[in-house]
């Protein structure tokens, strides 16, 4: 299993959303990137969790990043690196996801890729992506053009 190479963003306020509000938001380490298909691979493996759908087109660019995944898969992902490791993976909440997005540097651009947050609005998840870090996206049926990242527990563990 392989951990994320994170980023510790400081606690402080942000001005986040659209219109724009200042929110305070707590110190978090959040992944440079999202999860990618090698990451994955090593879960589906250990745990038998059920592929993505075209899992074996997807396998042949282990580097790139995973789409294709619920919800619900990211959460098994973020539970399994947690018992595996030691420390307490989880996705990130949308405000940690937009601070990060709008802080240089921080966050690795992955084109039309929309990640899944632990955000809840109107009725679903809530997705963020880099097109525009202040938009809120909600997941449909499809799910071709959505994946995840990781935010590692800072409670020293």
């Amino acid at each position: 299993m392989i951990e994320p190479d994170v980023v510790v963003v400081p606690a402080g306020d942000a001005l986040l959303g659209d219109p724009p509000r200042t929110e305070h938001v707590n110190i978090f380490a959040i992944a440079r990137r999202p999860v990618t298909v090698g990451e994955y691979a090593m879960f589906v493996d250990a745990t038998r969790h059920d592929p993505p759908i075209g899992w074996e087109q997807k396998q042949r660019a282990p580097g790139t990043a995973l789409k294709g995944v619920s919800w619900a898969d990211a959460v098994s992902y973020c539970r399994w690196l947690t018992v595996g490791t030691g420390r307490i993976y989880r996705l990130p909440d949308e405000r940690e996801w937009e601070k990060a997005a709008h802080k240089e540097g921080t966050l690795e651009r992955h084109g039309d890729l929309r990640e899944w947050t632990n955000s809840w609005q109107n009725g679903g998840r809530v997705l963020r992506s880099g097109a525009d870090p202040a938009a809120r996206l909600f997941a449909g049926d499809d799910l071709a053009h959505v994946g995840f990242r990781l935010v590692r527990g800072m409670t020293g563990r």
